[in-house]
């Protein structure tokens, strides 16, 4: 049988590995067997003294032993998914008896054959060792078989004058052969069915357990995906603080210093840098708001408010006048470079790209402006396609040299890398000969046309 079981797992491929165990039932469920099971031993007694009722005395067991071999055949349903193997046994002992000569009416009676059948199915489908189950069901058949054949050469069909049941048959088949064959599509259609509907059972409860399996995997996953989305949600978040507001603070310490140093001799113009340190404040603390906010807010009910949550809106290359105002005004001078047929391009720009061209020209001349003793630097942007599509470019230049004990965190420069890699760009940054900095980031648009020409 342990072949048989190695057979049907090779040329049916929805059956479970013969490793799976199926799951024990809950208890209310091997509860709800024992009630079960009593219910239809009372069924089974009634319609054996039906039976006997309707049979002449001495051509049937006793009544006590009839009911004895029907509760021992009926009562292993109890236990039948809490051990199923060890109940099959039993209840097929308790067949074999049954089918004995003297006690031929008990294994003939529908109850007894159902609750047979029952046992044969229960201990396919819920056996959780697999090689005791198919060892246990080969020793049924093999004795099965052999108690068919003996009860067959025992009937009066084969007397030693083998004399016939009939003396002028119907049928087409020889008679000695259609009571045997008769008898064997019986049974096999009997046990077939038992263990075919078993294996029924136990593919499904496999299917069941791989789609539920599936599921509280995509519902974890959903949560990670989820937990991602967060994560890189303060990201962003983290890196447009050190983008934006690190660049501020940082103003504000180099204006801060140069009031102190020009208000002995030209206090307007330390009340000037007074006012930008101001404005550096202000614009600091706005933009903080606007991006911790994001943090706190919660999706409102279009159909209480009406209006979706808001937020203020990104900054995007088209204020790039801007950015140049507010680095003059922290004493770095910033000329703008810009390719003539470009300049409407770089205003349709998509908002993600946009806004990344401005943080990156917003961490670049903060580098400068802290890391470098050049007061003035160059700032252009380009377009162009190539083999790969449409690019955008941005590059930061200046003529300094590195101002001593000034080193940073690398968080800036991380950020140039990580905004750039997220549209597919390309990275340059370092020193310049004979002297200075460059930093160059290129960009891809997501469409492979030449949007200029569009």
């Amino acid at each position: 049988m342990l072949r048989l079981s190695q057979l049907l797992h090779r040329h049916i491929p929805s059956l479970p590995p013969p490793d799976w165990e199926r799951e024990t039932p809950s208890p209310a469920a091997l509860r709800r067997d024992i009630f079960s099971a009593l219910g239809f031993l009372v069924l089974a007694l009634l319609m054996q003294e039906l039976v006997l009722s309707m049979t002449e005395a001495g051509k049937s067991a006793d009544r006590p032993l009839a009911f004895a071999l029907l509760a021992a055949l009926i009562l292993p349903l109890m236990f039948r998914r809490r051990w199923p193997i060890t109940m099959m046994l039993i209840g097929s002992a308790a067949f074999l008896i049954g089918g004995s000569t003297a006690t031929a009416t008990v294994a003939m009676q529908f109850c007894a054959q159902l609750g047979y059948f029952l046992g044969l199915y229960t201990a396919v489908a819920w056996a959780r060792n697999r090689r005791g189950l198919w060892t246990a069901m080969g020793l049924v058949l093999l004795s099965m078989a052999v108690w068919l054949v003996i009860s067959f050469f025992a009937s009066d069909l084969y007397e030693a004058t083998n004399t016939l049941m009939v003396e002028n048959p119907m049928g087409s088949i020889p008679e000695n052969i259609a009571l045997p064959l008769y008898s064997f599509v019986i049974n096999a259609l009997y046990f077939g069915g038992a263990i075919f509907l078993g294996l029924t059972s136990w593919s499904n409860s496999y299917s069941t357990s791989v789609v539920l399996s599936q599921a509280a995997r995509i519902a974890v996953q959903a949560e990670e995906l989820a937990a991602r989305a967060v994560n890189e949600e303060r990201l962003r978040i983290a890196r447009e603080l050190h983008d934006v507001i690190a660049h501020h603070i940082a103003s504000v310490g180099v204006q801060a210093s140069a009031a102190r140093l020009v208000q002995p001799r030209d206090p307007a113009q330390a009340i000037e840098l007074m006012r930008g340190i101001e404005s550096s404040a202000r614009s600091a603390v706005a933009e903080t708001r606007s991006l911790l906010g994001v943090l706190r807010e919660q999706p409102l009910d279009h159909s209480d408010t009406g209006t979706p949550s808001s937020r203020d809106p990104e900054p995007s290359i088209a204020q790039i006048s801007q950015l140049l105002q507010d680095n003059a005004a922290q004493g770095l001078q910033v000329s703008l470079s810009r390719d003539e047929h470009s300049c409407g391009f770089f205003d349709s720009l998509a908002p993600g790209l946009s806004l990344a061209l401005y943080r990156i020209s917003g961490e670049a001349l903060a580098n400068v402006r802290r890391h470098s003793t050049a007061r003035t630097a160059t700032l252009a942007l380009r377009s162009g396609i190539d083999g790969q599509g449409t690019w955008v470019e941005i590059e930061v230049t200046d003529q300094g040299s590195p101002r001593p004990d000034t080193a940073g965190s690398g968080f800036g420069l991380r950020g140039i890398r990580e905004r750039a890699a997220l549209h597919h760009g390309l990275v340059e940054i370092g020193p310049r000969i004979p002297r200075g900095w460059r930093t160059r980031a290129r960009l891809r648009l997501p469409e492979t046309t030449d949007r200029m020409e569009s």
